[in-house]
């Protein structure tokens, strides 16, 4: 008996029709839910369960998609047993105030009650609270090999399959085809992971030797040592391996990723869970909504089914990605003066989030790892963060010298062996993995249209191409960016660490800095604007006043970033004049175009900073040249190089005839 609807003319999930002849071939589905089940019992759990003992036996399956075929196997083993299988379809039967006289009524007459669900909280309460056993069934690589072997007849185990703990039943099913190998079986499995997950066939590299993660890697190297002590046994029945818990694994192990995009997070995650042997569940919320009915209860559901899946397939990782899609509760305040219905929706949303992450990660025998990713971690919901959740934040940041130089090797492959690349590395620095595998593309591309094999000076014409500009408006561009460095030399905020004249990445130079840390005063932040307005300064002391557009123009350019810092100065960090919170620095400019008054004074601070950065550089004119024209040169210095060139080329002396030199220069200043 079973509280499942079916329609008694049609062949259940996991029984094939009988066809004649065909019949005696073997069913992929059958064989994947026999073998899971078999991997799930001891012999005294199978005496049980095959037996007449009135028993309540709650089985956990890998997901929603298993509960069909798994309650076929089920079937198979024992006839007589009254079984609950329960996908989280039916809102109205699969909850756990639903179906609790039945299964109370079954269990006092002297009979079996099987509960089956990816979420046992959706089987009825009495069934749950009197369970005598709880099952997991899993599924992972050697269930595969065992379900191969059923098909096929072949006992030869199949390769690690990448992401094959993102597949779900049907999936599985699918890549079994009549008269093929398990190597066959194992190559559709794999490609249909890789589609699912969106991933290219890329070879993944070692994380050991992935120095470009930094922060990062040392995390997950620490990580994968406390996880193969504890896994050295059978950690899932176990719970322990050679003295450490799961507890002290699980502590610290559930990380946000947070940096600005192509820095790799997401591909970081591939490599950790590589590295730590467990197949990797990616998920976001824009995924859910685009796979889902897009209603409240689809969406609680989908939440539900990544977490189950993860745990069901334990040991494993779960990946989200894009998180502060799921909006801060912080915020939900303004949703709400803006439409009540809006907060209402997604507090549910949240509140499920939380409970399956606590859950999660909770869970002592589950060896889940729960890992995130953000381009804008500021915007997660703190109750995310805090420990015992997602308990560390991983900054991610382009790598150094010898990360660029990694990832090179790593994309270039076969190609350039025994080449020393630690001389380019530095011309990528700055630049995000995503920007140096496209430099590798480049170069091969090139290296295709001349009909040659590819060159070293590929490579460097990739990483730094020469700016397809005039002379006249490179020498411009390096007078620019020597005013960055200049500026921040002189007053000794932050660190430069390289310089360059490139056209890549939409712009034609930079200045690449590394902030010093410690507490931010109004010194510190007004010197910052200074030396984000030292290449408009530069450009107006060597070309007389005339200035370039490209100073401003849009919200990332130096102009934009010096509003928005000395604005904040005003309306949020009480550093201004005045000690009214009016806003977040994000609504700087909205608050800019509505209020003349702060404009005007907002106007006032840029030009007062940039006559500042123009002094500065009007008495350290000699450094400026000569930097600009080792920048036009060699386009590119590192830091140390534009440091040497700076101590160089001492300032102007300080005196009273060169103050009012300095003092007669060209005004910015507007009528």
């Amino acid at each position: 008996m079973t509280d499942t609807e079916h329609d008694d003319d049609l062949p259940q999930s996991g029984e094939p029709f009988d066809t004649g002849p065909w019949s005696t071939r073997p069913d992929a589905a059958r064989c994947l839910a026999d073998a899971a089940i078999e991997a799930a019992l001891t012999p005294a759990v199978r005496t049980r369960l095959t037996g007449n003992e009135a028993i309540a036996i709650v089985m956990r399956v890998p997901g929603a998609s298993w509960v069909a075929p798994i309650e076929g196997a089920v079937r198979r083993l024992n006839d007589r047993a009254h079984t609950v299988a329960r996908d989280g379809s039916n809102r109205t039967i699969h909850r756990p105030d639903a179906g609790n006289g039945d299964a109370a009524r079954q269990l006092a007459k002297g009979e079996m009650v099987i509960g089956i669900s990816a979420l046992p909280s959706i089987l009825p309460r009495a069934l749950t609270a009197a369970a005598d056993l709880t099952l997991e069934i899993r599924f992972d690589a050697e269930i595969l090999g065992a379900a191969m072997a059923r098909f096929t007849t072949s006992v030869a185990p199949p390769d690690a399959i990448e992401g094959l703990g993102a597949l779900d039943f049907d999936d599985l099913v699918s890549g079994f085809r009549a008269g093929s190998s398990p190597a066959e079986i194992a190559e559709r499995l794999r490609r249909s992971a890789r589609r699912l997950a969106g991933q290219r066939e890329d070879r993944l590299p070692n994380l050991a030797d992935a120095v470009e993660y930094g922060e990062a890697r040392e995390w997950g190297l620490a990580l994968a040592s406390d996880f193969e002590r504890f896994r050295k046994t059978e950690i899932i029945r176990n719970n322990r391996s050679d003295g450490l818990a799961w507890s002290e694994v699980g502590a610290g192990a559930n990380a946000l990723f947070g940096g600005p995009p192509g820095l790799g997070k997401t591909y970081f995650a591939r490599i950790l869970a590589n590295h730590l042997g467990v197949p990797l569940i990616s998920a976001s919320i824009s995924d859910i909504f685009a796979t889902s009915a897009g209603y409240l209860d689809s969406v609680v559901k989908g939440i539900r089914e990544v977490f189950a899946k993860a745990e069901a397939r334990a040991p494993a990782a779960v990946l989200w990605d894009e998180l502060d899609a799921l909006p801060s509760r912080e915020n939900l305040n303004n949703i709400n003066s803006r439409s009540s219905s809006a907060a209402s929706w997604w507090t549910p949303v949240i509140a499920e989030f939380l409970l399956q992450l606590d859950s999660a990660v909770a869970g002592r025998r589950r060896a889940v790892f729960v890992w995130a990713a953000s381009n804008h971690p500021h915007r997660v919901d703190p109750a995310l963060l805090r420990p015992g959740r997602l308990d560390r934040l991983i900054v991610f940041r382009p790598p150094g010298p010898e990360g660029v130089a990694s990832i090179l090797r790593h994309h270039l492959g076969t190609d350039l062996p025994g080449v020393d690349l630690t001389a380019i590395g530095q011309l990528g620095v700055g630049r995000s993995p995503a920007e140096i595998a496209a430099a590798v593309s480049l170069a091969r591309r090139a290296a295709r249209g001349a009909n040659r094999a590819l060159g070293y000076d590929d490579l460097v014409g990739a990483l730094a191409p020469k700016p397809d500009v005039d002379e006249a408006t490179l020498r411009r561009i390096a007078h620019h960016e020597s005013g960055h460095v200049v500026t921040a030399i002189a007053l000794g905020i932050d660190e430069v660490v390289a310089v360059d004249v490139l056209g890549n990445a939409g712009a034609f130079g930079r200045t690449l800095m590394r902030r010093h840390k410690g507490l931010e005063t109004r010194t510190s932040i007004e010197n910052r604007t200074v030396h984000q307005l030292g290449g408009r300064a530069a450009e107006f002391v060597a070309y007389g006043g005339d200035c370039a557009a490209n100073c401003g123009g849009d919200s990332s350019s130096d102009l934009a970033a010096a509003t928005a810092a000395v604005t904040a100065l005003r309306i949020s960090l009480g550093l201004g004049g005045g000690l009214a919170y009016l806003g977040s620095p994000d609504e700087a400019a909205v608050l800019l175009r509505a209020d003349p008054k702060l404009r005007a004074a907002v106007d006032d601070d840029l030009a007062r900073l940039h006559g500042r950065a123009v002094n500065i550089v009007s008495r350290h004119r000699s450094a400026l040249d000569a930097i600009a024209a080792a920048l036009l040169e060699r386009r590119h210095l590192t830091g140390d190089e534009a440091r040497k060139i700076f101590a160089q080329h001492p300032p102007m002396s300080n005196t009273p005839r060169t103050r009012r030199r300095l003092r007669s220069g060209p005004s910015d200043r507007r009528d």
